[in-house]
């Protein structure tokens, strides 16, 4: 009976976890993460998204999210990640990817939530590439309060630039199918891109669970020196939900 069981499970399929990054950042966004859901039996697929076929200034989010669908080469993901920028995104495409959970890290809310906030944000106006590439030191680093030197230098790196056409999507807010899937929504309690409280309106609006930290900034939850236990926060909840490899197949 045993051995008949472990059979199975080594016969089943490697889960799946596709992680989409933030405006301006890229895949490397999920290095603290991606060894934890390793560890756990997933398959990461975290990948950087590249401005669309007619420039980065054309760019739209609709260039991003076929890129996304993409990555796993017509196959299916059993958890879609997405952080700020890539929460919308990880929303747009989860239904084409088959996807059985979201988790949505600070994620920029859909165009039905966070009126305040998009308000704000719908004032700014965005160049046609926003240059984030040529950020200083200083500017990383004081957008990285929990990370490690090491961290910071390497993000420091790797920014890319972004479209101020996909920027100006998000502000004016983006429609997207609401989730048919268990939803979990991360807070970073010192996030000042995502407040607190627009997170909560999200989490509130899917009926997702929620799990809070008071002490984390925007990327604290992906790039912090705590983003491991975050992520196996992440892992717990897809196995209480019997997703990945706790589930028969």
């Amino acid at each position: 009976m045993i051995s008949a069981i472990l059979s199975a499970v080594l016969a089943s399929p490697t889960p799946v976890a596709v992680m989409i990054h933030g405006a301006g950042g890229g895949g490397w966004e999920y290095r603290l993460w991606q060894p934890v859901f390793e560890k756990a039996g997933y398959r990461v697929v975290a990948k950087n998204l590249y401005p669309g076929p007619e420039g980065i200034a054309n760019t739209q989010l609709d260039d991003y999210t076929f890129q996304i669908i993409r990555w796993v080469n017509g196959g299916r993901a059993d958890v879609v990640v997405g952080a700020s920028m890539g929460g919308i995104l990880a929303l747009l495409s989860a239904d084409a990817l088959g996807a059985k959970a979201i988790i949505l890290v600070n994620s920029v809310p859909p165009a039905e939530i966070g009126k305040e906030w998009r308000d704000s944000k719908s004032q700014i106006q965005w160049p046609d590439v926003i240059e984030w590439s040529k950020g200083t030191l200083k500017e990383t680093r004081d957008s990285m309060p929990e990370s490690s030197e090491d961290m910071i230098q390497y993000a420091f790196k790797h920014w890319r630039d972004e479209s101020g056409a996909v920027m100006s999507q998000l502000a004016r807010g983006v429609q997207v199918p609401k989730p048919k899937t268990p939803v979990l929504v991360m807070i970073g309690g010192k996030d000042t891109d995502i407040p607190r409280k627009v997170s909560e309106e999200l989490a509130w609006a899917y009926r997702a669970d929620i799990r809070r930290y008071s002490d984390l900034s925007h990327v604290g939850p992906l790039l912090g020196t705590n983003a491991p236990k975050v992520a196996q926060d992440a892992v717990s909840w897809l196995a209480s939900k019997k997703i990945g490899r706790t589930q028969p197949r």
